[in-house]
């Protein structure tokens, strides 16, 4: 108990004492350090560096050690190089403001304020020019001793993998394990009476009854837990299509899977680990032998529920791939059995190096793990692959015979032949090293598979139009299906191909590339230019564009939230609300740019080189573009023309639809849709039906016969026209006599109405006065016309009638 109470007692007053000095901390604001300090630190701790080098007897841990601390060295001269520029950008620009000094030979002179001003500037560009100077110097140092670590590490791992010792199979290597074997059996005799002194001096008994009730507690609770993973209360399991899961329940079911195995499984066994280290039972070396086994069985259940999960051996409709229920079953029993035997050879070596063994035994027994391992995978592929499925087999997988097998089969049985003839060989380390690629390499592939279907469940088919994901984003930001779809995709591939990447890292790791040097290479070959003094990399441009894609959300939702609960409860006409939204658009997009410009480090004035060096393309290739621009900016502020109005343009009329940047879409009365551009508006003329109201006028003509009474027709037209509800009564209809035509009596009927009904109120009212005139007996004016044909020659009687002159004569 004074142990326990001593122990709380210290993480008390630690706790305290980090309090304090946190507090201290804030309270205190330590002074800028300046880049000159900076520079001389860097060099000071890459001089140390490389005379550590050139030792000549460096392990491959101590030559990550140097590449470590060149990390920090390389970031600190980033930091410097990112202050100092901006300032000598400053410096310089004002040094070209003052201009060149003056010629006293020419008799040219100046103040002596703008001269003392001119000694500043080029004094601090001098200081300012030299730190950058020695800044880059020193990072072309850096990065050339990186890149030799990294080549002397990859000499030194070629070197310690191809080396070749005495064969697994050849009788001296066991001779030689003989003879050392008394010697060795007594080393393992001490380290164990060691270990158990140690346990019988140390362990109290509120200790043995800690890690009695701890190993009860496992007992008892693993079993419940794996049956909470398989019947969950929550993993109630909706059957579709003749018992197929949903794949968002084989998510769900493989995520606890792999959190059972790692968090209960592995916080258990680490839980252990530190109690055994608090309650000194791990004297000496056993302690590692103790980290052997603890670690090594939270890679078993972490690598068994990996497994489980993406394999489902015996529950195919939980399984995440298209495999049959025989080849599953194989594969995951002998990755389990793999990862067994390595982690039994893993605590052996761990004995053997505690006892300090003889080389000929560690040497032998390394060897024969590395035959059991491929003779392991062997037996594996062959019940995987030896046996042809017999004809309802067959049927019932009909899609994993379009799956890839073939090249699985030929690396399994390389890997496998492989290590089996390296171990027999000689080259025991290149077995070793291959058995544990071959494990690190199953863990990848099958954390890879869960995560890709993650991404295709959650990203691809979730974040789609029709997706759980999809239908709250166009809720909140008002996108459209097509657009969803297309983000989705984007958004699912960017993903894979981040995925591929690391995996692809992750893989390369332990055969020598180092993936820091492997980074900056990249982002040196392929990321490491620089525009207008700009340093652009990968990294800021994905960042510059993760911050306007979130403005660019952002503005959509704004909008969408004006469209559907703002706007509507206002008394503003259509046009204004399009007005506002379109107008908040551009502001938000702007804005956005902004931002993401200011992450990529072009300022303003470095936009407006930029701008001006484009302004002669602009001037002559983007001329229409930007003229339809800006008119389109001031049909939204001046609106000469809103959405919804009925305008006519030229030959064309119809209902605005939609105004945008560039043009403007109008629907005719034939459903036809015109696009026009915004210049058209501007500098041409435009007629509106509904620009100040929505009042249209209706002239009817009307002829009438010359035995018709003026008065009885005025009364007529009047009635008809107050009869028609669109009709309005103020201003009031009026009948006009127009004129005595020359085929009758010429009227209008003059009045307003809605200009929505104007063509169907001009119908209705002439059918009604036509038939008030044919009910009244007033006659409508038909045209006629006086034909007078002159200069004919004399009509010739035709032969056997007499002419006119003999019958008058008669």
């Amino acid at each position: 108990m004074l142990r326990i109470k001593s122990f709380l007692r210290a993480w008390l007053a630690a706790g305290l004492l980090g309090l304090c000095l946190s507090g201290i901390g804030l309270a205190q604001n330590p002074a800028p350090v300046s880049s000159r300090s900076v520079l001389e630190t860097t060099r000071l701790e890459l001089q140390q560096v490389e005379a550590a080098f050139q030792r000549d007897a460096l392990d491959d841990r101590r030559l990550a050690d140097l590449r470590q601390r060149l990390v920090p060295l390389a970031h600190s001269l980033e930091g410097v190089i990112a202050k100092e520029q901006p300032a000598a950008d400053e410096i310089k620009a004002r040094l070209q403001h003052l201009g060149p000094a003056p010629d006293a030979a020419k008799g040219q002179t100046e103040s002596p304020e703008v001269a003392l001003d001119r000694a500043e500037q080029s004094r601090l560009w001098k200081e300012a020019d030299e730190t950058l100077r020695s800044a880059r110097a020193l990072a072309l140092r850096i990065e050339h001793t990186a890149q030799t670590i990294a080549d002397r590490r990859r000499q030194n791992f070629t070197r310690e993998i191809l080396a070749q010792h005495s064969a697994v199979a050849s009788p001296w290597l066991w001779l030689d394990v003989a003879r050392a074997l008394p010697a060795d059996a007594a080393a393992l005799h001490f380290l164990g009476q060691q270990w158990a002194s140690a346990i019988l001096a140390n362990l109290e008994w509120y200790e043995a009854f800690v890690l009695a009730m701890m190993a009860g507690g496992m007992v008892f609770f693993l079993p419940r837990a794996r049956g909470w993973v398989e019947t969950g209360s929550f993993l109630r399991v909706v059957v579709i299509d003749g018992g197929a899961r949903l794949p968002i329940q084989k998510i769900l079911r493989a995520l606890r899977r792999v959190a059972l195995a790692t968090i209960v499984h592995g916080g258990l066994l680490l839980l252990l680990d530190l109690l055994l280290d608090r309650f000194e039972l791990l004297p000496g070396r056993t302690a590692q032998v103790a980290d052997a086994m603890i670690y090594g069985l939270i890679f078993i259940t972490f690598l068994r529920g990996l497994t489980r999960a993406v394999l489902a051996p015996g529950r195919p409709d939980w399984r995440m791939v298209e495999l049959s229920d025989e080849r599953a079953s194989a594969f995951a029993g002998s990755i389990v059995n793999i990862a067994i035997i390595v982690v039994i050879g893993r605590v052996v070596d761990a004995i053997l190096a505690a006892i300090v063994a003889s080389f000929p035994l560690t040497v032998a027994m390394r060897g024969v793990f590395a035959i059991l391992v491929s003779l392991t995978m062997m037996s594996g592929l062959r019940r995987a692959f030896g046996q042809r499925p017999d004809a309802q087999v067959q049927r019932e997988r009909p899609v994993e015979q379009n799956q890839p097998m073939l090249p699985l089969r030929i690396f399994g049985w390389a890997v496998a032949l492989i290590v089996l003839g390296a171990a027999l060989l000689g080259f025991v380390p290149l077995a070793t090293f291959l058995v544990t690629q071959l494990t690190w390499i199953i863990t990848l592939v099958l954390a890879a598979m869960l995560l890709l279907v993650i991404i295709e469940e959650i990203i691809s088919t979730g974040l789609s139009a029709n997706g759980f994901l999809g239908r709250r984003v166009r809720e909140a930001t008002g996108m459209a299906a097509s657009s969803l779809d297309q983000a989705s995709v984007l958004a699912s591939g960017l993903l894979r191909l981040v995925l591929f990447v690391a995996f692809g890292m992750l893989l390369l790791a332990p055969w020598g590339v180092d993936s820091q040097s492997f980074l900056y290479n990249i982002r040196a070959a392929f990321f490491g230019f620089q525009v207008g003094g700009v340093t652009i990399s990968l990294s800021t441009i994905a960042v510059a564009i993760l911050l306007f894609t979130l403005g660019y959300g952002a503005t959509r939702a704004v909008q969408n939230w004006l469209d559907t609960h703002y706007l509507p409860r206002t008394t503003l006409d259509p046009g204004l609300q399009n007005s506002i939204r379109t107008i908040l658009g551009y502001v938000g997009i702007v804005i956005a740019a902004m931002v993401a410009l200011s992450q990529l480090g072009l300022s303003i004035d470095k936009i407006t080189i930029v701008a001006g060096a484009l302004s002669v393309g602009i001037g002559f290739g983007l001329k229409s573009i930007v003229e339809n621009f800006i008119s389109g900016l001031i049909l939204l502020w001046e609106r000469p023309i809103r959405v919804g109005d009925w305008i006519v343009v030229g030959d064309e009329q119809g209902t605005v639809k939609r105004i945008d940047v560039r043009s403007t879409e109008i629907l005719t009365f034939d459903r036809a849709s015109v696009i026009i551009p915004n210049s058209e508006f501007i500098s041409g003329r435009v007629k509106n039906w509904v620009h100040s109201d929505r009042t249209a006028r209706i002239v009817i003509p009307v002829g009438v016969d010359y035995s018709a009474d003026p008065a009885q027709v005025q009364k007529l037209l009047m009635d008809a026209a107050l009869a028609h509800l669109e009709v309005m009564s103020e201003p009031k209809p009026m009948v006009i006599f127009k004129n005595l035509g020359e085929n009758g009596l010429d009227f209008e009927l003059r009045c307003f109405t809605d200009v929505d009904s104007m063509a169907t109120t001009r119908s209705d009212l002439l059918f009604d006065i036509y038939r008030r005139l044919q009910q009244a007996g007033v006659l409508l004016s038909a045209p006629t016309r006086k034909l007078e044909i002159t200069s004919l020659p004399p009509m010739v009687a035709p032969r056997g009638l007499p002419r006119q002159d003999d019958e008058r004569d008669g």
